[in-house]
């Protein structure tokens, strides 16, 4: 595994081994677990790609389970400092990965998961930018109401505990607990998980209409599993959502 000095900077990938019937569960149906877990596999290979084109940053990955035998640790992967996830809840798990990455020496960690194709290298670097310009949380909104990147100037474990995750509630709670703690924190262009069939033709359009970032594995699966034309209705992907209504501005706090 790759180590590299005492970047001021670090990129946290939350990721779950690709194991049929462990990961996207909820993309089935449409999918057959071994399919969503090999779309899984294409997702987290295509971040860990894009992360790894991040400069002068480090680069954990926090694998849950946390040492699967057959995990194929050669590249892209080699860039990464490796670590179990550990946690009740994925607040636990963050906050946990949070804590080791600035006991290791970062000032600004950005945590971001493998579900979200349309992450780039560039998002992220935004999201740093927000984090050395003023804020103390960035938030990457996701169309299910919860955020796809959370960005970090401090380990402060309150804005983790008390919430129910993997709800429509999720980001809308953490922007008014950062306004209790009267932590700034701003939000970054929304974009998409893939957790649901909704979600797969929403990422079928998404691939028509752009060219970055490359994440040609999923790009790859997308045309075996639908055809080279798309196949199938493209269905009606609704519009994703903004930040909360009440966050008109940039910045909130």
């Amino acid at each position: 595994m790759q180590k590299i000095g005492r970047a001021e900077e670090a990129v946290v990938l939350m990721a779950k081994a690709p194991v049929a019937g462990r990961v996207k569960t909820r993309l089935c149906p449409p999918l057959s677990p071994g399919e969503s877990a090999a779309l899984y596999a294409c997702m987290l290979r295509d971040t860990a790609d894009e992360v790894s084109n991040l400069p002068g940053v480090r680069r954990y990955l926090f694998l849950d389970p946390p040492e699967p035998a057959d995990f194929p640790w050669g590249k892209p992967f080699s860039a990464f400092e490796r670590f179990p996830q550990r946690g009740e809840d994925l607040g636990d798990r963050m906050r946990d990965a949070a804590a080791i990455a600035f006991r290791q020496g970062a000032h600004r960690v950005v945590i971001v998961g493998a579900d979200c194709p349309a992450l780039s290298a560039g998002t992220i670097r935004r999201a740093f930018r927000e984090l050395s310009t003023g804020a103390s949380v960035v938030f990457g909104p996701s169309a299910d109401g919860g955020f796809y990147l959370v960005g970090l100037s401090s380990p402060d474990e309150r804005l983790y505990r008390g919430f129910r995750w993997s709800t429509a509630e999720v980001l809308r709670n953490a922007a008014a607990r950062c306004r209790i703690l009267s932590a700034p924190f701003s939000f970054l262009p929304p974009g998409r998980d893939v957790d649901t069939g909704e979600d797969l033709l929403a990422l079928k359009e998404w691939v028509r209409t752009h060219a970055r970032p490359a994440c040609p594995r999923t790009r790859e699966w997308l045309t075996g599993f639908f055809g080279p034309g798309g196949g199938g209705s493209p269905g009606s992907p609704e519009r994703t959502p903004g930040p909360p209504r009440d966050s008109r501005s940039r910045r909130g706090g």
